[in-house]
């Protein structure tokens, strides 16, 4: 299909050509992988998928649109990272912390990077994305650590929300600035100092 072609039945209001939206958020979901959020551009998926560029900007308004739905349909490989749940809440948040860390070094870094992004210029996007990613991890961490708390590893008066705020700090940092994870035992430790009774 050439750049000025156009599906058939694509007028505004009417649903959009499943074919051609797979092709987009698969051309987005590559473009992401190889040449990172910053770098690509709604010209460059008009170029891999040839689109009428009216119909891609009819569909997505905007580069965050395109990444965020490829992202959220799972065209983009999102690892899940659950925390185990051992005898040792220490040990099971520095094994997460460093699995996730792995992840974020990887092709998830882009992901996290570009969902970063989306969430700073587009708020109803990064909100879509939170509820769909940040607040199930968020959940899965938490009820680790009242778990911890009901054993006697957490003190009770902890304030669990503060403490997951911190840990979710630490991997943007890691995925953001692309640094090494060897401090994440010593930052782990700062807050096991914080709440441990």
């Amino acid at each position: 299909m050439s750049a000025e072609q156009e599906p058939s039945g694509t007028r505004r209001g009417r649903p959009r050509d499943p074919q051609l939206r797979a092709q987009v958020l698969t051309a987005a979901s590559r473009q992401l992988e190889n040449a990172g959020y910053t770098a690509m551009t709604m010209e460059g998926i008009l170029a891999d998928t040839g689109i009428a560029k009216r119909t891609l900007y009819r569909w997505w308004p905007s580069k965050a649109a395109v990444v965020a739905e490829a992202i959220l349909e799972g065209f983009v490989s999102v690892p899940e990272n659950r925390i185990a749940h051992t005898e040792d809440v220490w040990e099971d948040l520095r094994n997460w912390l460093e699995s996730v860390a792995v992840s974020v070094r990887g092709s998830y870094g882009e992901v996290l990077r570009a969902a970063t992004a989306i969430g700073a210029t587009d708020a109803a996007l990064g909100e879509s994305l939170t509820n769909a990613f940040a607040r199930p991890a968020r959940a899965d961490v938490i009820a680790r650590l009242q778990a911890a708390a009901k054993r006697g590893q957490v003190s009770p008066g902890a304030d669990l929300d503060a403490v997951v705020d911190l840990l979710m700090a630490i991997i943007v940092y890691i995925g953001v600035s692309r640094d090494d994870a060897a401090r994440i035992p010593g930052a782990l430790g700062v807050i096991r100092l914080g709440i441990e009774p």
